[in-house]
C-alpha cells in the first residue's frame, strides 16, 4: 500500500459494509421478479453439471461443446415433450370421467349422518369442516405462491429463453465462477470460505440429483406396481408419483390421492375385487412403495446428505409451499440444510470450537459389501487378462506409441524414459496384454520418505477397463513395501477418474496450483540473492503463511515435484543461491525458491511467499531475472491464493490452464518385513 493511500478505520468500514448490504437489499427487492428464473437457472446448471463432466472426461469435449450439446438435447426434449404427453393426459381424463362436484357432495352427505361404532355415536361434521378449512387454506396459500411464481417467469417465452441462457453460461463457466467466489473471500477467512461453499455444494448436489433418481425409481416401480394389479392409467399415475417425489413427504401423499379415486371408481381390470377393497389395496400398495423408498431407496440414494429430522422437513415444506409455492416446496430441505450448515459454522466460531473437525484427518472410504466384491471379481478377471511388470528398454516402442497421441504428442515421458530407467530408488512399471505395453506409470522417491507417483498413461483403446486402476494400485503396494513416509500424486481438476481412484487407494487432496506464465523482462533487478545467513528471515517470513498453508506446506522442488517445504531444505536452497528476495525498508518483505526447468529453458518460481507490495516487485524482478538468464519464459505454480494470485497478475503474468492441479497424498505404513528403501 503505497505511502499516501490511508487505511480505512474501523467505524468507516463498518459504515461501508452496512452501506452495501442495505444496498444489495433494495437491490434484490426492486428486482424480486428476476430472482425465481435465476433460481431455476442455478437448479437445470446443477442438475446437468455431472452430464457435462461426463462429456468433458470421457468424450475429451472442451466444456463449451460439451455445454452447447447438453442444452441442444435439453431444448430439444422441451419441444417434443408436449406433443407426446399432452394426448395421454387428454385421453386419460376423458376416460377417467369423475364429476368432482358430484364427489364432494357424497362425501359432504356421508359425514352429516351420525356413525354409530360399538355403541357410541359420532359426530364427524365439526372434524370434515376442520379438516376442509385446513386443506383449503393450504392449498390456497400453495396456489398463490404458485400463481405468482408461474405468472412470473414461466407464462412468457422471455423468461424461459432466460433461463435456459442463464443456465447455459452458469454451467460453461461453473469453475471460473467458483475461483472468483473464492477469490472475494478475505485472507484470512479464505480456507473456511471454501470449505464452507463445498459443503453447501455437495448438500445441493446430493439432493438434486438423489431426487432425480428417486423420482425415476419411483416412477418405474409405481407403474410397474400398478400395471400387475390392473389399475387403468398406471403409465399416468406412474409420471405423476415421480413428479410428486420431487415435494417431500407432503409429493407421495398427492400422488396417491389420484390413484385411489381411479381404483375407486373405474376398478381393477382383471382382480375379482369390488372397487372399494380394490381402492384400499391400491392404497395399502401406495403405503408400502413409500415404506420401501424411505427405509431402502432414500438412505443408499440420497445418504445422509441433508441430515434433517423428518419433521422440519415438513414444516420447511409447508412454509415454503406458504412462500414461493411449488418452486418453495422443491427447494425448502436443501435451503433448511444449507442454513444448519451455516448455523453450525457461526456456533463453532462463536464458541472457539473447530467448524471443519474432518478437515484435520483425511477421509475414511466404507465401500458397500457389493462394491467389494465387485472390485474382487474384477480383480480376478484383469488377472488373466494384464501382467503389471517393470518396465524393460525394449518397451520403449510402445510407450511412445501411447505418449503420441497425448497432449498432442507432446508428452514428456519418452525425454525421461532412460532416467526413469535407470533410477534405483523407484520403479517404471507397465501393464502388459498379449506382449503389448498398454500403460506405464513411474514410482519415484523425490526425498527422504517422500514419494510420487507420475507419468501415469494408459492407451486410449484400453481406457475404462481399469489399467490404470491396476497400475496405481501396483505402485501403492511397492511405495508400502519400498519404505514410509508419504506418498503423492498430481492430476488435473478436472480428471475425475483418476479423483476416484485416488480415493479407492487411500489419496486425500491437500492443496491445489495453478499454471502461471510472464515473458521475460529487460531493465535493473529488484531482487536480493539471499544467504544462509538469511534463513531465521526467509523462515519467520514463511513460516505460517496463508500462501504456505494453501499450498499444504508443500513447494515444487523440481519441475512437476512437490515435497515438503522444510527449514533444511530453505538452507540448502540458500546454500545453492536459489533464494532470491525483495527488500522493503530494513525488512524482507517476499522471497521466491528459484529453479531452473530440467526438462526446458525455463525459469521456474518454486516457490513465492511474501506481503502483497513485495511480491508484486518479486514477480516483476522474477521476469527480469529471466531475461538476464537468457530464458524463454517464466513458469510459476502457485497455490489457489487469492493473495498471490493477485500479485502474479498484476506483476504481468497470465494464468495458462483451465482447470488448477490437485495433489493428493496418503501416508505410507510400515510393516513386518518391510524392505524400506527411503534411506537408501
Amino acid at each position: 500500500m503505497s505511502e499516501t493511500a490511508q487505511r480505512w478505520d474501523p467505524a468507516t468500514k463498518r459504515i461501508v459494509a452496512l452501506s452495501l448490504l442495505v444496498l444489495l437489499v433494495l437491490v434484490l427487492y426492486r428486482f424480486r421478479g428476476v430472482l425465481p428464473p435465476l433460481v431455476l437457472s442455478f437448479l437445470l446448471a446443477f442438475i446437468l453439471d455431472p452430464v457435462v463432466d461426463f462429456l468433458e472426461v470421457r468424450l475429451r469435449m472442451s466444456r463449451t461443446n460439451a455445454t452447447a450439446l447438453v442444452f441442444a438435447l435439453v431444448v430439444l426434449t422441451m419441444l417434443t415433450a408436449p406433443v407426446v404427453a399432452t394426448p395421454l393426459l387428454v385421453r386419460a381424463g376423458r376416460s377417467l370421467d369423475l364429476d368432482f362436484t358430484q364427489i364432494l357432495a357424497d362425501v359432504g352427505q356421508f359425514v352429516a349422518r351420525p356413525v354409530t361404532l360399538f355403541g357410541l355415536e359420532l359426530d364427524l361434521r365439526s372434524v370434515y369442516l376442520q379438516l376442509r378449512q385446513t386443506l383449503d387454506s393450504f392449498l390456497s396459500g400453495v396456489f398463490k405462491g404458485t400463481v405468482n411464481v408461474v405468472v412470473g417467469f414461466a407464462s412468457t417465452l422471455f423468461w424461459l429463453v432466460f433461463i435456459l441462457i442463464s443456465s447455459f453460461y452458469l454451467l460453461r463457466d461453473a469453475e471460473r465462477i467458483a475461483t472468483w467466489m473464492d477469490s472475494l473471500a478475505p485472507p484470512p477467512f479464505h480456507d473456511d470460505f471454501v470449505r464452507l461453499r463445498q459443503r453447501i455444494t455437495e448438500v445441493w448436489h446430493a439432493f438434486l440429483r438423489g431426487q432425480l433418481l428417486m423420482a425415476f425409481l419411483l416412477a418405474v416401480i409405481t407403474t410397474t406396481v400398478t400395471t400387475a394389479v390392473g389399475l387403468p392409467h398406471s403409465l399416468e399415475l406412474g409420471f405423476l408419483a415421480g413428479v410428486m417425489e420431487f415435494i417431500p413427504n407432503i409429493g407421495p401423499i398427492i400422488a396417491a390421492i389420484p390413484a385411489v379415486a381411479v381404483a375407486l371408481f373405474e376398478g381393477s381390470s382383471w382382480l375379482p375385487l369390488s372397487n372399494l377393497w380394490f381402492a384400499v389395496l391400491v392404497l395399502g400398495l401406495y403405503v408400502l412403495i413409500q415404506q420401501v423408498e424411505g427405509n431402502l431407496l432414500l438412505p443408499r440414494v440420497l445418504g445422509r446428505g441433508l441430515n434433517l429430522h423428518p419433521l422440519i422437513v415438513l414444516v420447511a415444506v409447508i412454509g415454503g409451499g406458504n412462500l414461493a409455492g411449488i418452486l418453495g416446496m422443491l427447494l425448502a430441505a436443501p435451503t433448511v440444510a444449507t442454513v444448519r450448515i451455516l448455523g453450525e459454522y457461526i456456533y463453532c466460531r462463536l464458541t472457539d470450537q473447530e467448524p471443519f473437525p474432518e478437515a484435520a484427518r483425511p477421509p475414511v472410504t466404507r465401500r458397500s459389501l457389493s462394491r467389494r466384491l465387485w472390485d474382487r471379481v474384477r480383480r480376478l478377471v484383469l488377472a488373466g487378462q494384464w501382467v503389471v511388470r517393470p518396465a524393460r528398454l525394449e518397451d520403449r516402442p510402445d510407450v511412445e506409441a501411447i505418449c503420441a497421441q497425448i497432449w498432442e504428442g507432446h508428452d514428456y515421458v519418452p525425454e525421461a524414459w532412460e532416467e526413469w530407467l535407470a533410477d534405483p530408488y523407484g520403479e517404471l512399471s507397465v501393464v502388459e496384454r498379449k506382449g503389448r505395453v498398454v500403460g506405464v506409470g513411474k514410482l519415484t522417491r523425490v526425498a527422504d520418505r517422500e514419494w510420487w507417483l507420475e507419468g501415469l498413461r494408459v492407451d486410449p483403446a484400453y481406457r475404462r477397463l481399469g489399467v490404470a486402476r491396476l497400475l496405481q494400485a501396483h505402485q501403492v503396494q511397492l511405495a508400502e513395501r519400498f519404505g514410509r513416509g508419504v506418498l503423492r500424486l498430481g492430476t488435473a481438476s478436472n480428471n475425475r477418474a483418476v479423483h476416484r481412484n485416488a480415493a479407492r487407494d487411500g489419496f486425500h487432496r491437500v492443496a491445489e496450483f495453478l499454471a502461471y506464465s510472464a515473458d521475460p523482462l529487460p531493465g535493473p533487478c529488484p531482487l536480493r540473492l539471499l544467504a544462509v545467513d538469511d534463513l531465521q528471515a526467509v523462515w519467520e517470513l514463511i513460516e505460517g503463511s496463508p500462501i504456505l498453508k494453501a499450498a499444504g506446506g508443500l513447494y515444487e522442488e523440481v519441475a512437476w515435484h512437490w515435497v515438503t517445504l522444510t527449514r533444511e531444505r530453505l538452507a540448502a536452497h540458500l546454500s545453492a543461491g536459489e533464494v532470491w528476495g525483495v527488500d522493503i525498508g530494513e525488512r524482507l518483505a517476499a522471497v521466491a525458491v528459484v529453479l531452473q526447468d530440467r526438462r526446458t529453458e525455463r525459469l521456474l518460481g518454486g516457490y513465492l511467499d511474501g506481503e502483497p507490495d513485495g511480491l508484486i516487485v518479486l514477480v516483476w524482478g522474477l521476469r527480469v531475472l529471466a531475461c538476464q538468464r537468457g530464458r524463454e519464459v517464466l513458469r510459476l505454480r502457485p497455490p489457489t491464493c487469492p493473495l498471490l494470485q493477485r500479485s502474479i497478475e498484476q506483476a504481468g503474468g497470465t494464468r495458462i490452464w483451465e482447470h488448477g492441479l490437485w495433489i493428493f497424498e496418503r501416508p505410507l505404513g510400515s510393516g513386518e518385513g518391510s524392505n524400506d528403501r527411503s534411506n537408501e
